[in-house]
């Protein structure tokens, strides 16, 4: 009898720790949001204009904030990303396509590591914005 106390006593420490964990995720991934928000309108940019928006997340595992610049104008022949780590406010990969450079793109990179393609860079940035 007193060890299933134990064992439940046990059971409910491990699940409000769990539930305090989560809630404090989703305190950071809410503040990282906003921090993004307000680094996105830092820019000039506001959430709607065409052809510019952003994607936020929280990595946990990482313990940062990071948040995507999307810039796809091709009417203008601009198609641009970033990877921005908001907390340390620099960027960690950057993606640049002109219509003008057929060859694939103008820059290319995460963290130093080269890429070729669009869908390249997409993998490399899947770590940042990906738990």
């Amino acid at each position: 009898m007193m060890k299933a106390r134990a064992v439940l006593v046990s059971l409910v420490l491990l699940a409000s720790g769990a539930e305090a964990q989560s809630l404090k995720e989703k305190e950071l991934s809410e503040r990282c949001g906003k921090q993004a928000e307000e680094h996105f309108k830092e820019l000039g940019a506001k959430p709607g204009m065409s052809g510019i928006s952003y994607k936020n997340h929280y990595n946990s595992r990482l313990n940062k904030c990071f948040y995507v610049i999307l810039i796809n104008d091709w009417r203008e022949g601009l198609q641009m990303f970033s990877l921005v780590d908001v907390n340390e406010n620099k960027y960690v990969g950057l993606y640049h396509a002109s219509k003008n450079v057929p060859d694939g793109p103008v820059e290319c990179q995460v963290q130093g590591k080269q890429c070729k393609t669009e869908e390249e860079w997409r993998a490399l940035i899947k770590p940042f914005m990906e738990d």
